[in-house]
């Protein structure tokens, strides 16, 4: 089965707030809120989160954004800037708590604009290779 790369791309981009599978057997991404319908309680619930982790050869989880992809993002767009925004992009980078710094600078630069198209197509690119990288074919 083929997997939308847009569907896959677009549940990368909420995995800070909805964790989510690929059913490597329906070729579809799952979120946890998509719980099946009996799904009305904590239990019920928490026992649909088990059986996606414990089927872990047909449901692969995918990894939340801000534990790699969007730092990476971070660091590839400053050292993609003119030499003087990229002194700036980097320093905020190195510092503590960055991500943050990171947006406030990217606005202050006029960048946002740029830094989200930039993030869109990172994160498009981020699930062709989680597709590679777990043997899924994928559809643009």
């Amino acid at each position: 089965m083929n997997i939308s790369l847009k569907e896959l791309a677009q549940a990368i981009a909420r995995s800070d707030v909805v964790q989510s599978y690929v059913d490597l057997k329906e070729g579809r991404v799952i979120a946890l809120p998509d719980a099946p319908a009996d799904a009305d309680d904590d239990a019920a619930a928490f026992d649909y989160a088990m059986q996606l982790e414990e089927d872990y050869e047909r449901y692969i989880p995918l990894a939340n954004l801000y534990d790699g992809i969007e730092p990476d993002a971070m660091q590839a767009f400053a050292d993609a800037q003119p030499q003087a925004m990229k002194e700036r992009l980097q320093a905020v980078l190195a510092a503590p708590g960055a991500a943050p710094h990171f947006r406030q600078q990217v606005r202050h630069l006029l960048l946002e604009r740029k830094w989200q198209s930039f993030l869109h197509e990172y994160i498009r690119e981020a699930a062709r290779l989680f597709c590679e990288e777990n043997d899924i074919t994928y559809e643009e």
